[in-house]
């Protein structure tokens, strides 16, 4: 019923949004996608776990870690909760009936007719990219390092990459995407507390003092 109710909700959205990115759609950029593919699959998950619990060990990278592992944790959840709690099938089985089908089948085989077998809102592989490069951005954001955000060159790419190979509505990737990034930030907010908070605690404490012998 919700997965329905979305696909008439966003289908103006979806097929506008098709039409822009299958511009790009040729030999490179299915092959990009099909690369991408790994990167939200038992491979990617396996891939961004060890990195995750390899910060942990050295005491300076751990806090790149534990916001890491905290997010994917907080997005699996929330993501797979979402995926089952909506039900929404797949372009390929929805558009069949529409005017549109035409169009996206052309694109679908031009990619390679891929399925996928879960539900497809949100996108699992934009939500798992987005969560992991949000909570090591946004750490690395508090360290002063501002060339972190190119990171999120990463999750865009691979949420085009789902619209390119035509298993995603671009609504799912949208979607997949604030999930993403608000797990990321739960992810650092929880780090904050553990490796910041009382660094911040002392500062305020000092400047209080300083402004106390002053005055």
């Amino acid at each position: 019923m919700l997965g329905t109710m979305i696909d008439q909700l966003f289908l103006g959205f979806d097929t506008a949004v098709y039409k822009f990115i299958w511009w790009f759609q040729n030999d490179f950029t299915i092959a990009i996608a099909n690369f991408c593919q790994y990167t939200g699959d038992s491979l990617g998950y396996t891939i961004y776990g060890v990195v995750s619990l390899l910060l942990c060990f050295p005491k300076k990278t751990r806090k790149y870690g534990v916001a890491m592992i905290v997010a994917f944790i907080v997005g699996l959840v929330s993501m797979e909760a979402v995926k089952f709690a909506v039900g929404r099938d797949r372009p390929y089985v929805t558009l069949q009936n529409t005017p549109f089908w035409d169009t996206y089948n052309a694109h679908w085989t031009k990619a390679g007719s891929f399925l996928e077998n879960d539900p497809a809102f949100p996108s699992g592989h934009t939500s798992v990219n987005f969560l992991i490069f949000t909570a090591l951005a946004a750490v690395l954001l508090k360290e002063k390092k501002k060339w972190a955000w190119a990171l999120f060159i990463i999750p865009v790419i691979v949420g085009c990459s789902r619209i390119i190979r035509c298993v995603h509505y671009p609504s799912d990737v949208v979607a997949g995407m604030v999930i993403g990034i608000a797990s990321g930030l739960v992810g650092y907010m929880v780090t904050r507390h553990f490796f910041y908070r009382k660094k911040e605690i002392k500062i305020a404490d000092n400047v209080g003092t300083v402004t106390q012998l002053q005055s």
